[in-house]
């Protein structure tokens, strides 16, 4: 539709109708039985006026079927006839469920993360989604909060490339509408959602402006630039402020100085949650705060349907009305809808979803996103060797995280052993649970019979003990699949402890006891504290939640016929103590590998190490890497350096290469060293690559606390890390 008719439907629309628009209700409570259900106008407080149908858009309903009907009535009874906006939670895939963002992230391949958020989108589309909540940028470096799964991880560089790689494949080029099999990107959560204090959930957020400008907003801002078409508030206070309500955040920084003009909505219930912060006095307050800070739908609350019919007889308010209602308008042209309402709901979906490409990318992206954090020559595994594969994630299918269920499947998941026995002869290989997954099935509500279902029955500890024993004295090798289960990870699951159950150091301690070289594949949402069970592991081999293709992914790195390449995208702290503790740290003045003063008076715990267990980038592979500066020149756009990498191992292997950076003194103290290019390699057994590195001057500016740009002159140092090893070179600016 072009702008002038878009226009004339827009002042066609009452009052009412307007209001409609910036209403979003969970798809549950809106589809029932093919009509729509008037339950949730009793359940919201929905004003009895309300046409349902006229309602701006739903979310995670991800039923072909019942969108395509739904679509159907919204035309068939709305006077205006303007198509309602399907939206869902799909944060690392529809049904090919990809490894969680904290895995991909650490791949470093940002192309393979690209073409796994387009498959992601073109399942998205052809179920007739319109947008999905994704990608979550919330820097994070506190792995007590759960959410750090749906995150890119604790580092600026990493997280604005997987911003602008993922941002970039759902929507593909989107200069002149979306086009077909891609989706629109709603970012989340602007903003500083991920550094709630203590970890804990929904929690105050408090940030200097330096560490916001510099950190927490430049993942935001890159999905901005890679042309983002909705972002989504925060749940929390920022310095004081909470976002849904910060007219500074949302106005000053995200409308006016990042240019974006595209549609803000609400996290759940967050317009109405200004109340209980104390920031608004009732309801009405809180919609007038919201909608003056540019929030233009109201998710899953009715506070814009009752509040605003008498908050618009303000010229000013109707005004910023006007604006919402326009914005989402233009988000729904700008997807084609006017056109064709049914769009993605018109094709068929037959051999569409959960394609032999699909499940390729995602067996590729399990290789490169898994970390091999430590290896005393266990892996990888030789076929002669009889190997005992024990914990339950050996043969569980419960592999997918915490947001998978929105609309993945489980059943789709390749186990383990599945994985083993297309490497490994069968008569090679044991298996026994060592331990219960889950301790018992209460507490799980709705989810109770098919988590049942898929895990098995709980057994006798002490039974599933010994058989683990009996089946490791009889291999020569022991792999122990252990770590969290799905339910620890992810929102509302914030945790103060992060050292693994008593029954799973147990069990760890009774296998090194046989002697056996121990492999440990960990599967987590989040970074653990793994102190006291390190050293008892030959290698130990991180997996994340790996998605649907992870028992095949797995296998292969255990087996060898791939060769981990990853690099942890965040620290694992050695206690809980150091929480926060990431790479790109300020220097103090009192260092504790420098200062003049004693050791007493100087940065450091007198009861714990400054060093983390595992640090940021830390990732081992099965070849050796060596690299070396060539030669390096400033221009007036970038930092342009040349280097050579060698694979001078025996096997073709990949490596992620990164380059970091020390910048000179500064207005602003800067990190000691941080992260600023990366590369994914591909190497065979001995050969020889050159390559380019390019750094964009961008890349090395600061803000100070006011907000503006500076780029120091003087010397810059750049680290050139490949395989552990490292080389410097200095050049100035």
């Amino acid at each position: 539709m072009d702008t002038k008719e878009l226009r004339k439907l827009f002042e066609r629309l009452t009052i009412r109708e307007k209001i409609a628009q910036t209403i979003q209700l969970n798809g549950s409570l809106v589809v029932e039985n093919d009509v729509m259900n008037t339950g949730p106008m009793q359940e919201l407080g929905l004003p009895s006026d309300l046409n349902l149908y006229e309602i701006g858009s739903i979310y995670n309903v991800n039923d072909f079927e019942k969108l395509k009907r739904l679509q159907e009535q919204v035309l068939n009874k709305t006077p205006q006839q303007i198509p309602m906006l399907f939206m869902s939670d799909v944060i690392y895939g529809f049904r090919t469920i990809f490894p969680i963002p904290l895995a991909q992230a650490g791949s470093y391949d940002f192309d393979l993360i690209r073409k796994a958020a387009e498959i992601t989108a073109k399942e998205s589309y052809l179920n007739g989604l319109h947008i999905i909540f994704s990608p979550v940028l919330d820097l994070v470096r506190d792995p007590r909060w759960g959410r750090v799964m749906e995150s890119p991880g604790e580092d600026v560089y990493t997280a604005k490339q997987f911003a602008k790689s993922v941002v970039t494949g759902y929507q593909g080029d989107c200069s002149k509408g979306v086009p077909e099999n891609h989706v629109a990107a709603c970012i989340k959560h602007f903003a500083g959602y991920g550094a709630p204090e203590a970890g804990r959930e929904y929690n105050t957020v408090d940030l200097s402006n330096q560490r916001l400008f510099n950190e927490y907003l430049q993942p935001y801002q890159a999905a901005l630039e890679a042309q983002t078409m909705l972002v989504m508030t925060a749940f929390n206070v920022l310095n004081g402020v909470p976002a849904t309500g910060n007219k500074w955040l949302n106005r000053a920084i995200l409308r006016e100085r990042f240019g974006f003009d595209g549609v803000l909505v609400s996290d759940y219930a967050a317009v109405k949650e200004l109340v209980p912060h104390g920031f608004a006095a009732d309801e009405k307050e809180a919609a007038q705060k919201a909608l003056e800070a540019g929030v233009d739908f109201d998710m899953m609350t009715s506070v814009y349907a009752k509040q605003l019919p008498e908050l618009v007889n303000d010229p000013k308010i109707a005004a910023l009305l006007d604006e919402a209602v326009w914005r989402i308008l233009e988000l729904k042209n700008h997807l084609g809808l006017f056109e064709n309402p049914y769009r993605g709901l018109d094709l068929p979906q037959t051999g569409e979803i959960l394609t032999e490409e699909a499940k390729a990318t995602a067996v590729k992206l399990v290789e490169k996103s898994s970390v091999l954090l430590k290896n005393n020559g266990a892996l990888p595994l030789q076929s002669e060797q009889k190997v005992a594969v024990i914990g339950p994630y050996g043969e569980s299918r419960l592999t997918l995280g915490f947001w998978a269920s929105v609309s993945g499947k489980p059943q789709d998941a390749i186990s383990l052993k599945e994985g083993l026995l297309n490497n490994v002869a069968a008569e090679k290989l044991t298996f026994a649970r060592g331990y219960n997954l889950f301790d018992s099935y209460d507490g799980f509500g709705p989810l109770k019979q098919g988590i049942e279902r898929l895990n098995g029955p709980i057994e006798p500890a002490e039974q599933l003990f010994e058989e683990a024993l009996t089946a490791a004295a009889a291999a020569d090798v022991v792999v122990l699949t252990f770590g969290e289960q799905f339910l620890e990870s992810g929102e509302g699951a914030s945790k103060a402890k992060l050292g693994l159950p008593e029954k799973q150091v147990r069990l760890i301690r009774a296998l090194k006891e046989t002697g056996k070289p121990l492999v440990g594949v960990l599967y987590t949402g989040r970074p653990l504290v793994l102190t006291e069970v390190e050293p008892l592991f030959d290698s130990l081999l991180l997996v994340w939640y790996p998605g649907i293709m992870g028992g095949i992914g797995v296998a292969n790195l255990l087996t060898g016929k791939s060769s981990p390449s990853a690099r942890l995208s965040m620290t694992f702290p050695r206690s809980e103590g150091q929480i926060p503790i990431y790479g790109a740290q300020l220097s103090t003045g009192r260092p504790l590998a420098s200062s003049s003063h004693s050791d007493r008076f100087v940065s450091k715990y007198i009861d714990e190490s400054n060093e983390p267990l595992f640090k940021f980038g830390t990732g081992l592979t099965y070849a050796e890497f060596e690299g070396r500066w060539l030669t390096g020149v400033v221009t007036e756009q970038a930092v342009e350096l040349d280097y050579r990498v060698k694979n001078q191992g025996a096997l073709t292997a990949d490596t992620a290469v990164h380059v970091y950076v020390k910048q000179a003194p500064a207005a602003i103290v800067r990190p000691v060293k941080r992260l600023v290019a990366s590369a994914a390699v591909t190497l065979e057994a001995q050969e020889e690559k050159q390559l380019k590195s390019q750094i964009p001057l961008a890349e090395l500016i600061f803000y100070d606390n006011e907000g503006n740009q500076h780029l120091a002159t003087g010397d810059y140092q750049f680290i050139l890390d490949i395989g552990g090893t490292e080389d410097f070179i200095t050049l100035s600016l």
